[in-house]
């Protein structure tokens, strides 16, 4: 869901953070601006639909700007999040494509995790679906 959910603005957002350069950045908003399709069955084809937020299923930009948008989040955990200590190691997340599994070893420390996990996705657009 997350893939489908990101807003566009957020991405270009990161993307400026990070440093990326201007062209790049305006590149990417033109890619992302103004994109849909339109759905062809029977000959006939639909009006057109627009995306108006997601990174583009199939792209092969899309997994870079998808974890370059989560990438925040993640060093937010890292940095302040309530996780699980392993001898040295102190681990908050596992993270890949957008599957995401908070760890923590106590009941508050995961509440807290989650509560950042809510507020990162209120300002990024993301909409998350919790595993069984």
């Amino acid at each position: 869901k997350a893939f489908d959910t990101v807003s566009h603005q957020h991405i270009l957002h990161v993307l400026t953070q990070k440093g990326v350069d201007k062209h790049t950045v305006n590149t990417i908003r033109d890619l992302y601006t103004n994109c849909g399709t339109t759905i062809k069955l029977g000959g006939q084809c639909s009006e057109r639909i627009r995306f108006l937020g997601g990174v583009k299923q199939g792209d092969p930009l899309s997994p870079l700007l998808f974890n370059l948008v989560l990438d925040p989040l993640l060093c937010s955990l890292e940095r302040r999040g309530k996780g699980y200590r392993y001898g040295e190691q102190h681990i908050t997340s596992l993270a890949i494509a957008d599957d995401l599994v908070l760890l923590s070893d106590s009941w508050e420390g995961m509440c807290e995790n989650v509560v950042m996990v809510e507020d990162f996705c209120h300002q990024s657009g993301l909409q998350v679906q919790a595993a069984n």
